[in-house]
Parts: C-alpha cells; structure tokens; sequence
C-alpha cells in the first residue's frame, strides 16, 4: 500500500472516537413511604415536625389505604400511607393499625422502562419480580397508572421496589405541596453490598449504604426545620 495511505489510515484510527460504553438504565429516587395508623394523625405530625401540611392523594382501589403527599423536590416526594377505617387489609398492611408515629415502610426508585432495567438487574446477578399495574385517581380527578416490580432475590430487607409511571402522568412531586428536601437516605441491611450492587447495575446515585441490621433512615430539611424519620425499630 502506499506509504502515504498507510499513515492516513493511522491517523483516522488514532482520532476515531473510542466505542462508547453501555449505559446504564436512567433510575433514580422517586419516593419515601412512610406510614401510620390514620390519614389525619399522619397529616398532622407531619404538619408539626416540618410546618408543611401534606395534600391528599387518594385511595388505593382493591388494598383499602389511602395517602397524602409531599413533593422533595429534584422529581422526588414523600408518601404517608394509611389503612381505610372500615377496610379489610393484608396481613402486612394490617400492621399499619399499631404505629402511633410516622413510620418508613418502603422506598421507591423510578425507571424510565421496565425490560430494560429487567435485564440489568439479571446481568449483575439479580432477579426481578413480574411486574405488577397499579393506578389510582386523584381529588382532582386524574387518573394515575403506573407499574411496579421489586428485587426477586430473598434476604434483602430494605430493598426498593421499582416503579415505572404511564406516559402522560403528573409526576405526584410536580402536584403536592413544596417546601421540604431529602437530605440523606441512609440503607442499612446486612446484605448492603447487595443493594449497593443492585442499584448501582440501574444507575441509582444518592443512597448511603451501610452495614448492619435492617434500617431506613431519611433526614428531610423543611425550611429551618430538620426531620429524621426512620424504619421501624
């Protein structure tokens, strides 16, 4: 070949740009659930810990709780979750009778699609539950929709569960009241390095993990007012 020839094609092989790596799956925080014996005493210790009085959601068809809202800012909220009085209720949503203080029950982090995160979390090593519709419909009127799946493997207690929103939905923290932010959400499991793993094959960014005995811990700050809620002990 041409000596010439041969040095341009070194060239265009110097300056062509390096094979992109795959990108991870955009996820990331969507909401906190926090939950507690009855709507209005929810709303009210709320209102009194962080001077931000949460707006009411609706109710849950086919599970017998309903919630009320507020927005974290950064297209993330906070969930406060309660039994209907004269529902019938699941034996895990039973429990939800007993607790006399707001109490993180779960977490959620939202995907922009479902089978793409599916196959991430099995390349690292992780299963995935079948993904479960959900909706509901709000004072206003609008119907919400969304689909959820959790991780399939056992022993990991304060994993997520994930959530994907219909096309078309008002994302909950553009509608409910504002004023408060998540400062820190701390992860702690004996399997942590799981969940870190997990999250991390998705794109999660923001969560402190730590090791030991199952706990959620979440710092809100709310003006000049700080807020520690926490999992059940």
């Amino acid at each position: 070949m041409n000596p010439m020839r041969l040095l341009a094609s070194a060239l265009l092989a110097l300056l062509a740009p390096a094979p992109l790596a795959p990108l991870a799956p955009h996820a990331h925080f969507d909401h906190l659930v926090v939950a507690i014996r009855s709507l209005p005493d929810g709303i009210a210790e709320f209102e009194r810990l962080t001077g931000v009085k949460a707006a009411i959601g609706g109710k849950h068809p086919g599970r017998g709780t309903e919630n009320a809202l507020v927005s974290l800012g950064g297209g993330s909220y906070l969930e406060i979750l309660a039994p209907l009085a004269d529902a019938t209720l699941s034996a895990r949503d039973e429990a939800m009778r007993r607790l006399d203080r707001l109490t993180i029950i779960n977490w959620a982090v939202r995907v922009d699609e479902v089978s793409g995160v599916v196959a991430a979390l099995r390349k690292a090593g992780f299963g995935a539950t079948p993904p479960q519709p959900g909706a509901r419909v709000t004072p206003s009127g609008d119907r919400l929709e969304w689909t959820t799946f959790g991780l399939g493997n056992p022993g990991i207690t304060v994993a997520p569960f994930f959530i994907h929103w219909s096309a078309g939905m008002k994302h909950p923290s553009t509608t409910a009241p504002a004023g408060c932010e998540l400062s820190k959400l701390t992860i702690q499991d004996p399997g942590s390095a799981r969940v870190s793993a997990a999250l991390g094959a998705v794109g999660v960014e923001g969560v402190t993990y730590a090791q030991g005995a199952p706990r959620i811990e979440a710092r809100l700050t709310c003006g000049t007012k700080a807020v520690t809620l926490t999992s059940a002990d």
